[in-house]
């Protein structure tokens, strides 16, 4: 059975505890360390005691794909450059690991686009024919590939409580694996909200407010559906409008309650499309977020499309606009007549709930490491906010 690290035990003193359940594919798993960030010290040094852990790893994969390709980087300073100065305590945050590791400041501060500029890598087809602007061709050498991931929001039947079961994929896996970290935000000596991280990074990957109308979210890329979208999100990263994490990690730290921080994350500008996947106690949602609009809306319990009422699933397309991407993605090693990881995990669900089962956190769990449905996977989590668990491994691929 899985192990509980419940929001009433101290993560700061406890090593994380890894899941105990023998996932297909996964012979191994790593525990996520730990660490306090701060909210009281000055932004700039919020992260000196972190950066250490990971200023080998971070410096090889500068080496090794920057520093000796001075088109790629001098496109992603040039792009920095124009957004002007990020919020002033992202701005500290970011000169703060730049100093604490010797890394160029511009450098990191590129790295903060990565989720927003990871839309223009839609995997093999691109059906809506919307190209990478020329002049941006460059960009195609980005070396991050994700983040991929697979979301489930799921209530157990027996007991009503709602699980949240997330992977998080992102390569290269040999640097990204090795980058993952648990932030624990405190103000006052006390526990704000918790994050997945990547070092060198300052915003939320997968966050919890924890509490009685508490609620989590997980990010996961979606990439545009029009023509004239990739221009779009280049023009809206090129004006300085706060970058999408950021404006999750500030509305993590503000709103304790469930539906008025699904109204913030509904109402907050975005510079890229992106999914929010959102779940609270006994309740759960997936917004489909454009930079100025919501497209979709999957809400837990109600009539959605391909889902039961018991789960609502997102991966990284509109399946329910019959985003033909999906078929043609290779993460997972699934798509081009195999199951896309969407369908691989929506076959174990929906055979579990016919076998007259309830989606049990070890079905959850089993589920995210089914073949297909893994993938350049570098973080998992089970998160329940009524049961005030927060789950986290990584598995050993």
């Amino acid at each position: 059975s899985l192990p509980i690290l419940s929001a009433s035990m101290n993560p700061l003193l406890l090593p994380a505890l890894l899941l105990a359940v023998a996932p297909t594919g996964v012979s191994a798993r790593r525990e996520v360390k730990t660490f306090e960030i701060n909210l009281d010290l000055p932004p700039e040094h919020r992260y000196d005691h972190i950066v250490p852990s990971y200023n080998a790893t971070v410096w090889g994969f500068y080496n090794k794909y920057f520093a000796n390709d001075f088109p790629l980087r001098e496109a992603l300073y040039a792009i920095g450059a124009k957004r002007g100065d990020e919020p002033e305590e992202m701005q500290a945050e970011i000169k703060g690991m730049a100093d604490a590791s010797g890394l160029p400041f511009k450098f990191v501060k590129s790295i903060q686009m990565l989720y927003e500029l990871q839309t223009l890598m839609v995997p093999v087809v691109n059906f809506t024919k919307d190209e990478i602007p020329q002049e941006f061709d460059i960009l195609k050498r980005i070396p991050w590939r994700g983040p991929g991931c697979t979301g489930i929001i799921a209530k157990n039947s027996e007991d009503g409580v709602v699980y949240h079961a997330r992977n998080l994929d992102f390569s290269p896996v040999s640097v990204m694996t090795n980058l993952v970290y648990n932030g624990v935000f405190t103000r006052n000596g006390t526990e704000v909200f918790r994050s997945q991280m990547i070092a060198g990074y300052a915003m939320i990957i997968t966050g919890a407010r924890m509490g009685k109308n508490g609620w989590a979210i997980e990010r996961n890329t979606r990439y545009t559906d029009h023509k004239g979208g990739n221009k779009e999100m280049l023009h809206n990263l090129m004006s300085g409008r706060p970058l999408n994490g950021w404006a999750l990690r500030k509305i993590l730290e503000t709103e304790s309650e469930y539906e008025a921080a699904v109204d913030a994350i509904e109402k907050a500008p975005y510079v890229s499309t992106e999914y929010a996947i959102i779940s609270g106690v006994k309740k759960g949602i997936i917004l489909s977020k454009n930079p100025d609009n919501v497209a979709f809306k999957q809400i837990l319990g109600e009539k959605n499309p391909e889902e039961p009422d018991e789960y609502i699933i997102m991966t990284n397309f509109d399946f329910f606009f019959h985003d033909k991407r999906e078929y043609f993605d290779p993460t997972g090693h699934g798509g081009f007549l195999k199951p896309t990881r969407r369908q691989a995990a929506q076959k174990t669900l929906n055979a579990t709930l016919a076998a007259g089962k309830p989606l049990t956190p070890d079905v959850l769990f089993a589920t995210i490491n089914e073949k297909y449905v893994i993938a350049d996977t570098v973080f998992q989590a089970i998160i329940s906010i009524e049961k005030g668990m927060w789950n986290i491994s990584q598995p050993d691929l």
